[in-house]
């Protein structure tokens, strides 16, 4: 093998060394093994295992940033006041604004960190502005890379035949003042309109039931009086008149009922008014959603529209509802009616 080679298998072999290093090293765990040799006072293998470590491994600027300090330090803790100098300066430009921690690093250390800001006010003033021009361009770069996947995801949406459909759906206020959560169900809130619905729902049963059983204890009771005025032809017969009451032997039932039949209605009417207070407070005249739609899926109408040659109407219509008054005889009526 001659020298030339020789030179050239060497190079090769400290490449793939160098790369196999490289892959074994974890920078956060490199950098707290540096810290830790450094809060051991071994400011000469910190010194060295920097150098090495980053020569190998991928960090990034804050953890240089944080292994130029521990470096720099090492070295001013050896005595070694230039190389400090050196490694100051080589991290205030990757941070032209770092700090040193005044409770961790000693006054001379830090005296000596700001003498190198103020002897390198122009090189550190040019660090700031390739600092920011670089965060720029990332900046700029993150939006093309933005632009690019919103255009692929176009495309693949038109690939796809998938169109954005928006539904306009119209709430009418009068909804929210219907009992049994009618308000909650039109908003799409169907937990909370299933909640109201099924307790105003049993309250009303039993306060129905409870009305027809006070009235099933009525009976016919035939009441005689004889001391009232009568015709002369009829003293001697006594005055028999029919009544509908309670017996005395069911008043208690009959309290018990009432009682009942009460406290269910005003818990009905309490219930129905707190629906119609919670309604109105979530309440919104209208509400627009987006969705996916495979075009095909579509109804003719609605690709007519699309392709701007239908009326100008919603594609798509939601359910929509609403109160009717009414005049009866003798009275006024109420309705509420459903379009689709």
């Amino acid at each position: 093998m001659t020298g030339a080679a020789a030179i050239r298998a060497l190079v090769l072999l400290g490449c793939l060394l160098s790369q196999v290093a490289s892959a074994q090293l974890v920078p956060d765990r490199e950098v707290q093994i540096i810290q830790s040799l450094y809060d051991a006072g071994q400011y000469a293998a910190v010194v060295k295992r920097v150098e090495e470590s980053l020569a190998v491994a991928n960090f990034n600027d804050a953890q240089r940033v944080k292994l130029l300090e521990l470096r720099a330090l090492s070295s001013f803790n050896s005595g070694d006041t230039a190389a400090a100098k050196s490694t100051f300066l080589s991290l205030l430009k990757l941070d032209p604004d770092a700090i040193l921690d005044p409770f961790a690093v000693s006054p001379p250390a830090i005296k000596l960190f700001e003498q190198v800001k103020k002897d390198n006010v122009d090189t550190l003033n040019l660090a700031r502005q390739q600092i920011a021009l670089r965060a720029e361009q990332e900046k700029r770069a993150a939006a093309e890379r933005e632009r690019q996947v919103t255009e692929a995801e176009a495309r693949r949406r038109a690939e796809e035949g998938l169109v954005t459909v928006r539904t306009i759906e119209k709430r009418s206020m009068l909804v929210n003042f219907l009992p049994f959560g009618a308000g909650q169900f039109q908003q799409g809130r169907l937990g909370a309109g299933a909640a109201f619905a099924v307790v105003e729902g049993v309250l009303a049963v039993l306060s129905i039931v409870s009305f027809f059983a006070v009235e099933g204890l009525y009976q016919d009771v035939e009441l005689t009086f004889t001391d009232r005025v009568r015709p002369e032809d009829l003293q001697d017969t006594p005055f028999v008149i029919t009544v509908r009451q309670i017996p005395n032997a069911r008043r208690t039932e009959r309290d018990v009922w009432n009682g009942l039949k009460f406290s269910t209605g005003i818990a009905f009417y309490a219930l129905w008014a707190a629906g119609v207070g919670e309604a109105i407070w979530n309440h919104q005249s209208e509400s627009v959603t987006e969705q996916q739609v495979p075009l095909k899926e579509l109804k003719p109408t609605a690709r007519l529209r699309l392709l701007g040659q239908g009326p100008e109407e919603p594609a798509l219509r939601r359910l929509a509802a609403r109160l009717r008054l009414f005049p009866t005889p003798g009275g006024l009526g109420a309705g509420v009616s459903v379009r689709f």
